[in-house]
This record gives structure tokens, C-alpha cells and sequence, in this order.
């Protein structure tokens, strides 16, 4: 009895419910990211269940906990949109505010530790960040070793291209790049990658350098 009533005390600590609340958050949007395993998920739900024992019991603001939830959704658009950390830094913003106002003030507040609310919040950025350019390279490795193969492909200018424009290779439609104009309907050739666009020349012209 003894050792549930510390449990059932450690549960209501504001200070423990933030970190499970934010912990159980951040294992949600890991779940989003990188989706199947279930591993994310069932420790998501763990933590957000004991997380939800002492919400129930704490004076808890709507507000502060609508701008926690705004700042995860901030984080998972920054991973899938990636504004180059604006809508990370945004999230950021959101999560300290929201954690401030989590708890409502009564006659006996219940004070949430402001240095754990900065800790948290510079690690959590710190962390969005970071699995935000992880992501990215895996997403451009990924994408690029994908695309190796197109090098050497012909196809066909979609549009014209002025130097940028749409080409139909291995029927599918591709943004694309060249040295020269090339107008709608003529044949390329696929000479190099840049990122996610193809290089591209004019069916002929590699080798040659002066038609």
C-alpha cells in the first residue's frame, strides 16, 4: 500500500505528468514519422496513459495544452515540409508557452518547474532538429540511389525547357534541368542527378559537344 501511494503521489507530481505528457507526445509523432514497427505506438500509449492520471487530477489549462498539442503538430509539418527550421522554431515557441500555461493558477498552484519547462523545450528542438536532417539525407539517399538508374534513359521533353521544365522518362513525368533550351516534344537523354531533378540533353548532343 505503501509503495502505490508513493506511485499514485509521483503520478500527480505536476513536474512527472509534463514529462510523460511531453515524452508520450514526442513517441506520437515518432509513430507519424516513421509509421509500422508499433513500437512508437505502444510506448506512446503507455506514456500518455500515466501522463493522463495526473491531467485528471491537476488543475489543467485547455489553452496551454491545445498550444503543447499545436507545437507537435508544428514538428511534423516541419519534417514532411521542411522550412528549413521555421515551423521547428515555431513549434518551439508554442511548446514553451503552452507549458507555461499548462496549469491554471489556483489559490495553492501547482508551479511547473520553469527550468524544466527550458530544458525541455531547447531539447526538444534540439531533437526535432536533428531527426529532421537525419530524415532528410536518408530521404535524399533513398531518393537518389532510386534514381541512379535513370542515368543514360531517353525520353522526351514534357514542356519546354527554359532552362527548367517537365520531362516524360521511363513514363513517368520528372522535373528536369538542361545546359540549352529544349522545346516540348523533343527527345533527352538523362545526363546527370541534381538532387531530386534530372539533367538532362538533347537526344545526340552528348559526345558530340557541337550540335
Amino acid at each position: 500500500m505503501e509503495v502505490a501511494r508513493m506511485l499514485w503521489e509521483l503520478l500527480i507530481n505536476p513536474n512527472v505528468t509534463y514529462v510523460l505528457l511531453i515524452a508520450g507526445l514526442w513517441f506520437v509523432v515518432l509513430a507519424w514519422i516513421v509509421p509500422g514497427t508499433g513500437v512508437a505506438e505502444s510506448i506512446a500509449v503507455v506514456l500518455l496513459a500515466l501522463a493522463l492520471i495526473g491531467l485528471v487530477r491537476l488543475p489543467i489549462n485547455g489553452a496551454g495544452l491545445l498550444l503543447i498539442a499545436l507545437a507537435m503538430g508544428l514538428f511534423v509539418a516541419e519534417f514532411h515540409v521542411q522550412s528549413h527550421g521555421a515551423m521547428a522554431l515555431g513549434g518551439a515557441a508554442a511548446l514553451a508557452v503552452g507549458s507555461l500555461l499548462l496549469f491554471r493558477p489556483e489559490p495553492e498552484a501547482v508551479r511547473l518547474s520553469r527550468w524544466l519547462v527550458a530544458a525541455t523545450t531547447l531539447s526538444t528542438l534540439a531533437f526535432a532538429l536533428f531527426a529532421l536532417s537525419m530524415g532528410v539525407k536518408a530521404q535524399k539517399l533513398a531518393v537518389r540511389t532510386g534514381m541512379e538508374h535513370l542515368i543514360g534513359a531517353r525520353g522526351y521533353a514534357a514542356t519546354d525547357l527554359k532552362p527548367e521544365g517537365a520531362v516524360q522518362v521511363s513514363s513517368e513525368l520528372w522535373t528536369a534541368v538542361a545546359d540549352e533550351p529544349i522545346k516540348a516534344g523533343q527527345e533527352v537523354v538523362v545526363v546527370g542527378l541534381e538532387g531530386l531533378r534530372l539533367r538532362v540533353a538533347r537526344d545526340g548532343l552528348q559526345g558530340n559537344g557541337n550540335q
